[in-house]
């Protein structure tokens, strides 16, 4: 199984008062009770990705995993640029609306019938 954390808030705590992407941001986290250990222990069998918010930069990149390291956190991938809230389409848009009770496919089907109904008043015009 694929395991895909956050890290900011979910493996580690930000420091205050210091934005995200800033290498000294990175340096002054904090790993958040257990977490490391229980990655550590699911690392065994399924396969751990980070996500994280921070910015696609190497400065940051290399910081992130030396902090990863630091704190003795296993994974198998790190991410970066990570979008928020981001809407998953992973249905044929055309096919969402029969499984739209099952995670953003009911989002992924409204988008999909208000744009049929904006095609069809665009070839009435």
């Amino acid at each position: 199984m694929k395991l895909v954390f956050s890290l900011d808030n979910v493996i580690c705590t930000p420091p205050k008062g210091i934005q995200y992407g800033v290498v000294e941001y990175i340096k002054n986290a904090k790993p958040i009770e257990d977490v490391a250990e229980f990655i550590n222990w699911a690392y065994k069998n399924h396969e751990i990705i980070i996500w994280a918010e921070r910015p696609n930069d190497l400065a940051v990149k290399l910081a992130t995993e030396d902090w990863l390291q630091l704190h003795g956190i296993n994974y198998h991938r790190l991410l970066l640029d990570r979008p928020k809230r981001p809407v998953f389409v992973d249905e044929t848009p055309s096919h969402a609306k029969f499984y739209k009770h099952i995670g953003d496919l009911s989002i992924v089907s409204e988008l999909y019938e208000e744009w049929k109904n904006d095609r069809q008043q665009e070839q009435r015009s």
